[in-house]
Order: structure tokens, then C-alpha cells, then sequence
């Protein structure tokens, strides 16, 4: 049953780590686009790849609370794939690219994030 107010949304634990993943892609965005003059690149990078790993971590925590309820969807899972296997293969197509689909990669967590309210 959905939460109907929101002490029950903030309660849920899967809404919770699927809103701190949404938060850790917004943030690894603003830290990839901090890197984007060459001189930073180098210093930002380990924290660009840390964010990911938490990233990764927060959307699997996320696909295994939903599966203890049965509540997962192909969404889920595809966006779990977009972002494990597009978003660094893109990295080595060009960085105006990779910008671009990992932005959408953030359009894609955010509305596993919406869908998740319903």
C-alpha cells in the first residue's frame, strides 16, 4: 500500500535510499562538471569515481528492499543497467556525451524515484 502522508513516505527505507541515490547522481553531475577544465581534472577525478561506487551501492540497496517486498519493475532494473553499463562506457566516447547521458541518467533515477511513490 502507498504511503498516504509524508511521515509514511519519509519512512519507507526504500524511498529513502532511492532519494539519497538521486542526491549522489546530482552530486556527482555538479563534481563531473567541476572537472571539466583539464587542470582539475586530475584531483577531482577519485571523488567523481567515489560517488559512482556510492551511487552504484545506494541503487542496489534500493533494488534489493524492493525485492524483499516484491515490488520491483523492469524500470528498476534497466536504469540500474543504464547506469552500470552506458554511463562509463559513454566516458570514452567523448565528455560533452558522457555529460549528456549521465544527466539522463539523472532524469532516469528521478523518475524511479517518483514511480516509487506510487
Amino acid at each position: 500500500m502507498p504511503p498516504t502522508t509524508l511521515e509514511g513516505l519519509f519512512s519507507s527505507p526504500s524511498f529513502l535510499t532511492i532519494f539519497f541515490t538521486f542526491l549522489l547522481t546530482i552530486t556527482n553531475v555538479m563534481v563531473g562538471v567541476s572537472m571539466l577544465p583539464s587542470d582539475n581534472r586530475k584531483k577531482r577525478y577519485q571523488l567523481h569515481r567515489i560517488v559512482y561506487g556510492g551511487i552504484m551501492v545506494s541503487f542496489s540497496v534500493f533494488l534489493i528492499l524492493k525485492h524483499l517486498d516484491n515490488q520491483n519493475s523492469i524500470l528498476n532494473y534497466s536504469v540500474f543497467c543504464y547506469l552500470l553499463l552506458i554511463v562509463p562506457l559513454s566516458r570514452r566516447l567523448n565528455i560533452t556525451l558522457h555529460a549528456v547521458i549521465s544527466s539522463i541518467g539523472l532524469v532516469l533515477v528521478g523518475l524511479v524515484s517518483f514511480t516509487n511513490l506510487f
